[in-house]
């Protein structure tokens, strides 16, 4: 006993500092995996599978991180100074849970840093149960500064939870209205849960002359079931920026087939939108230009891209049905090796695969005339509200994101799935 004793009392006597790069390695690895997972839930390739086994590593590291708060929150803020999304939000997710008054306004004050890092907040208020954030996203609705009722609404927003009537205050209110931020943001909760008892507000906003406001307003319009309003997102379609992705996701999803082609013709005219025209080309989901994606195909920059589309529309899985090929071997590898080169951005279409093009074609001339010209096409089938369901239940993450935002246009009863959000909550 005596010598169970004094092992006992050794162990308890080892230095803290000892065990810090434990800690150390827990934050590490749950940071880069949230990062994982941010890029993982765009990916053409993940399924939901794929991002559950992600969040559960994640877990496993900030259940590794609370064995020891004391430990684990000086690790905490030595990694505040980097700055970076991914460790606010693995130091907010352990301020959170140790339900320490300083400790969550430390978090949430390097959350509100920048706009990079107001990410990682949101997230964490996004990852964490009910029961740890409800009473701050609350706090935070009814909190004078402005930058907390902006955080308030995107939580609610990830979270897709009505913030109640507190919307109808921050509506009315000059200053609220007036940061642009967050009335942009109210703007998309509105549509993103279908508020109809706020229909009022998009009204009143319609003539904002802010850009975020003005497409947000116009958005949230459309998803609570107005199709007049897709005109006035025509500018975001045609012009570069953040807002374009959306908007031609959203605007090919519900212009008429011939229109949506008159569209796409006129943003071809303009030689820098030659990918985004592919896209809506994938989008709208016409038959008829599966020929000219084929085309597409054959030339190495848009090859991958158009054969997205081309599944999109036609439902042909070309890894299934073995119509790939391996990446050419002169294909410029981004980021590259090469010290002169600034650039770490990933290559777009990394995980896309290279189409056989001839067999694509072959398939496509067997299979062509089982489509119909002038009818929208998503995986092979005509728009179905029960296709579309399994596809949001079982589709890779990008068919997900499509399936979610049909069902929303098709029902404007039915709120915007958030196909980006936590699988499975604690």
């Amino acid at each position: 006993m005596k010598i169970l004793e004094k092992l006992t009392a050794k162990l308890t006597t080892v230095p803290d500092t000892v065990y810090a790069h434990i800690y150390e390695q827990y934050l590490t690895d749950a940071s880069f995996l949230w990062v994982l997972r941010t890029i993982g839930v765009n990916q053409p390739h993940y399924t939901q599978d794929d991002i559950v086994d992600l969040e559960q590593r994640i877990e496993t590291n900030l259940d590794g991180l609370m064995t020891s708060l004391e430990l684990s929150w000086d690790v905490c803020l030595e990694a505040l100074d980097v700055g970076q999304a991914g460790e606010v939000f693995t130091v907010a997710v352990v301020a959170f849970r140790s339900r320490d008054m300083e400790k969550i306004k430390v978090a949430v004050s390097a959350g509100l840093a920048n706009d990079e890092s107001t990410k990682g907040l949101i997230s964490a208020l996004a990852w964490l149960p009910d029961k740890l954030v409800h009473s701050w996203i609350q706090k935070f609705l009814h909190s004078k500064q402005l930058e907390h009722k902006y955080l308030a609404v995107a939580a609610c927003s990830t979270r897709r939870e009505n913030p109640g009537e507190i919307l109808i205050s921050m509506l009315k209110r000059e200053d609220c209205v007036a940061d642009k931020k967050l009335y942009a943001r109210i703007l998309r909760l509105i549509g993103e849960l279908k508020l109809f008892d706020l229909r009022w507000a998009l009204d009143e906003a319609y003539d904002d002359d802010d850009p975020a406001v003005k497409f947000w307003v116009n958005w949230s319009t459309l998803m609570l079931g107005d199709k007049s309003a897709v005109s006035q997102i025509k500018p975001f379609v045609d012009a570069s920026g953040q807002l374009q992705a959306m908007a031609v996701k959203t605007a090919f999803r519900v212009l008429p087939v011939e229109i949506g082609r008159d569209w796409i013709s006129q943003l071809a005219a303009d030689p820098e939108q030659g990918r985004t025209v592919i896209e809506a080309t994938g989008v709208l989901g016409d038959p008829v230009a599966v020929p000219w994606l084929i085309e597409k195909m054959r030339k190495v920059d848009t090859a991958r891209l158009a054969a997205e589309a081309f599944s999109m529309i036609t439902g042909i899985d070309l890894e299934r049905y073995k119509l790939v090929i391996e990446a050419p071997e002169d294909i410029t590898i981004i980021p590259n090796d090469n010290p002169d080169d600034e650039s770490v951005n990933m290559d777009a279409d990394e995980n896309l695969v290279f189409p056989d093009v001839d067999k694509v074609a072959y398939t496509w001339q067997k299979h062509g005339s089982n489509y119909a010209s002038g009818q929208r096409y998503f995986m092979g089938a005509v728009i179905d509200p029960i296709l579309l369901q399994e596809k949001l239940t079982k589709g890779l993450q990008r068919q997900r994101h499509a399936a979610a935002l049909e069902l929303a246009l098709l029902n404007p009863q039915m709120p915007l799935t958030n196909t980006k959000a936590r699988s499975k909550a604690e």
